[in-house]
């Protein structure tokens, strides 16, 4: 992989098949797979369709074709995030995570110049979630994992994820943030749409949020997190988070430094879709902190990334950045 050449961080796999729900039918919402032909397939969960996916989902064939068409270099694979099933207990859930990390492994390793791994850990159980961060490290040789947004209903600021937070600093893994389940998404039913459209960046930015007020940066100043989607409605409602911080000292001191500031140490991707929001991104909210995504291969995916990146990289300052080194400090690729 050319070290100047695109790094898309944000792209999921889901494997050609999964482990048998391991209770013969007690676990709801167990992802399984149903195979149409040899290029399409359906995502279960339990017992109802999730979503439709094809081919490119698990060969690498044929995703190295589309990045060879995108002028994308490398991609960073994670789970489909519905994958992550915060929701079914610890244990299960665990064997789930490690049988879906084993399938990225094998896609990196049989290709390394093309694809880095990000893998999954049972974050429901935070102690249990910190331990399998160093499988993810040492048997599976991943960057890093994905997380959602919240887990079961909680942000990420509360400090009963400070266990996995903490292996994630020691073992020096990348965190990428993954809208998931949105906590407004139970008010949205009338309008479905708006849950993907409107409801994720939402969440996104809200547990951003939540890691900056809760001070997850002050308690872990080298953990390296990123999130989709450019972090969500996030650089909005900076402004007003910088606001507060002024007016309340700090919220009575317990931020030492402005939401700003922190916000500047997050890592963000490019797929926000509109070349202004993204320049304003690199140049005002998190200068070198930009790496590009695409969501590849969903519906909803940046398509051109190249083109896309390129109309922003080259009129911004530091845009040069978007293309790699960014991706590379975010994943650890530069470390000796």
């Amino acid at each position: 992989m050319l070290m100047d050449g695109l790094i898309d961080v944000h792209s999921h796999i889901v494997p050609r098949d999964l482990p048998a729900e391991p209770t013969a039918g007690g676990i709801d919402k167990w992802p399984c797979i149903q195979c149409h032909s040899a290029t399409a397939a359906t995502v279960l969960m339990g017992r109802k369709p999730f979503r439709e996916i094809d081919e490119r989902s698990w060969d690498i064939q044929r995703r190295i074709a589309d990045m060879d068409r995108d002028g994308v270099s490398a991609q960073v694979l994670s789970p489909m995030p519905e994958l992550l099933s915060y929701w079914i207990d610890a244990a299960p859930a665990t064997e789930l995570a490690r049988f879906i990390n084993g399938a990225i492994a094998e896609m990196v390793a049989k290709r390394p110049d093309r694809f880095h791994g990000l893998g999954s850990v049972p974050l429901q159980d935070p102690e249990r979630a910190a331990a399998e961060l160093l499988l993810v490290k040492e048997r599976f040789g991943l960057s890093g994992v994905e997380i959602g947004s919240n887990i079961n209903g909680r942000y990420l600021g509360d400090r009963r994820f400070d266990p996995f937070f903490a292996a994630a600093q020691e073992l020096d893994l990348a965190v990428f943030v993954h809208a998931l389940h949105p906590l407004q998404a139970p008010h949205l039913t009338a309008s479905p749409a708006l849950v993907a459209l409107a409801a994720f960046p939402v969440d996104t930015a809200l547990c951003a949020a939540s890691l900056i007020m809760d001070g997850v940066l002050e308690r872990f100043p080298r953990l390296r997190i990123g999130f989709s989607h450019g972090g969500g409605v996030l650089a909005p409602i900076l402004h007003r988070m910088e606001n507060g911080w002024h007016r309340m000292r700090g919220f009575d001191g317990k931020l030492p430094q402005s939401p700003k500031a922190y916000a500047a140490r997050f890592f963000y991707d490019s797929l926000v879709y509109d070349a202004h929001y993204l320049a304003h991104l690199v140049t005002d909210v998190a200068p070198g902190q930009v790496f590009a995504g695409t969501d590849y291969p969903y519906l909803i995916e940046q398509r051109d990334p190249a083109a896309f990146i390129a109309g922003v990289a080259d009129r911004v300052a530091g845009g040069a950045t978007l293309w790699s080194s960014a991706a590379r400090r975010f994943l650890g690729l530069d470390v000796a």
